[in-house]
């Protein structure tokens, strides 16, 4: 079925677009595809205040995946925990890296999925792609106390589970024996 929004004009589907979640067209670069999914604002590093969930939220709206879902139960969730509640604390490498992350998290994500993509495939997508998110933001180069917060902001059944552990695995791993996530 074709999304309603991808028979719309390109200058009117961006303007609904910008609308419907609630950012500045200027606090996005990339261009209007068609794909509801694809076409979420990804907002810049340096406008993330107030928009840390925006490409997750604008996404749930398409693909409905529920609040338990990856988009909205984690993706959401987590950036604007670690934006809000964790970066105050940081060094201000550890700033850096959240905001960098954040921006890699999101943008990794609207590029592997769209309007057709299952909620199973974007949980799995988007948890593969934390490790080298992580890693390419300067993980490995924070301080202590900055893996600590980071590690304490997690939610402590999240780390029961097998997509938690892989990617702690991965990121581990590439931190602590310089292999590739």
């Amino acid at each position: 079925m074709r999304s309603p929004i991808s028979i719309l004009p390109p200058a009117l589907a961006a303007v609904l677009l910008t609308a419907a979640c609630d950012v500045e067209l200027a606090t996005t670069t990339a261009e209007l595809t068609g794909d509801p999914v694809v076409d979420c604002p990804i907002v810049d590093a340096s406008a993330i205040a107030g928009h840390e969930a925006t490409f997750y939220r604008c996404a749930e709206d398409t693909l409905a995946c529920g609040r338990d879902g990856y988009l909205i139960g984690y993706g959401a969730r987590y950036a604007e925990r670690f934006y809000r509640s964790t970066r105050p604390w940081m060094s201000a490498a550890g700033k850096r890296w959240i905001d960098a992350t954040l921006v890699c998290l999101q943008d990794t994500l609207r590029d592997r999925i769209d309007a057709d993509s299952s909620c199973a495939d974007v949980r799995t997508l988007a948890f593969d792609s934390h490790p080298t998110c992580y890693v390419d933001g300067g993980f490995c180069r924070l301080p202590w106390s900055d893996w600590l917060a980071v590690l304490a902001t997690v939610d402590g059944r999240e780390w029961l589970s097998q997509d938690a552990r892989r990617q702690l695995t991965a990121t581990a791993r590439a931190c602590l024996l310089g292999v590739a996530p």
